[in-house]
């Protein structure tokens, strides 16, 4: 029988708390690294590539905001963050939102392509999960928080490689819960729509009209997808567990 008991940090302000964020150099990773920090959160946020915003964050948040560089789909990667954490003293929750896309129609679509957004979508959710939680277990709680997609939830043309690494997310989410549920762990997968971040922002401006015509609400906000991140990962939503929120402003049919 799984133990209800009350968690470790019930209760608690975010100040308290420790969030790893995956894939923080710009866009929604760096959206979300600004809403946990406002919070007050600490945050340990891996990234790739450097980027001037990650450093200027970096720099006007010493000793809260402690910066992991190394390419998620190595497993080297995922082994120093749960370090760093564990330096920390505990880890309460990761928002995994690493992603690559490699949109093309699939009979077109080389195996290598294909293998390299699996590597990092999916395959570098499931080494940084691995890794921490171990550590999870040991302190009896912790929060797993999948960034997945639209793409995975309705299908959308030339992205089969994105979104079957995002739909995957549900599956190693779900079963995260289900094996870790008597050491206080909760998952869950947050599916934005079309935002004005990241890829959103790369389209071109008859597409995105398109795309946004397909939502009752238009485009997100970044913003707001951020702090939603944020909440999941946070001691309010312990409830919240082994389930997918969509967020894409309903569907227009």
């Amino acid at each position: 029988m799984t133990d209800t008991t009350e968690s470790p940090t019930a209760g608690t302000t975010d100040s308290a708390r420790t969030v790893a964020v995956t894939g923080s150099g710009r866009g929604l990773g760096l959206l979300i690294v600004k809403a946990l920090l406002d919070g007050g959160s600490r945050v340990l946020a891996n990234y790739r590539t450097p980027t001037d915003e990650l450093t200027a964050l970096h720099e006007s948040h010493p000793g809260r905001l402690h910066l992991c560089q190394g390419d998620i789909g190595e497993e080297s990667a995922a082994e120093a963050l749960v370090t760093a954490a564990r330096g920390l003293g505990r880890l309460d929750a990761v928002i995994h939102n690493a992603a690559i896309i490699r949109d093309q129609p699939l009979v077109t679509m080389p195996v290598a392509d294909w293998d390299a957004v699996q590597r990092v979508n999916l395959r570098g959710s499931f080494l940084v999960t691995k890794h921490a939680l171990r550590l999870m277990m040991r302190q009896r709680y912790g929060r797993m928080v999948y960034v997945s997609s639209g793409s995975a939830v309705l299908g959308n043309a030339g992205q089969a490689a994105y979104a079957a690494s995002k739909g995957g997310l549900l599956g190693l989410s779900n079963t995260v819960a289900q094996e870790y549920a008597r050491y206080r762990i909760r998952s869950v997968v947050l599916a934005p729509g079309l935002l004005d971040t990241g890829q959103g922002a790369e389209l071109g401006e008859d597409l995105r009209t398109q795309k946004a015509g397909r939502s009752l609400l238009g485009a997100g906000r970044g913003e707001d997808m951020a702090a939603t991140a944020a909440f999941l990962a946070s001691a309010q939503a312990d409830y919240i567990n082994a389930t997918l929120i969509r967020a894409d402003g309903g569907v227009a049919y």
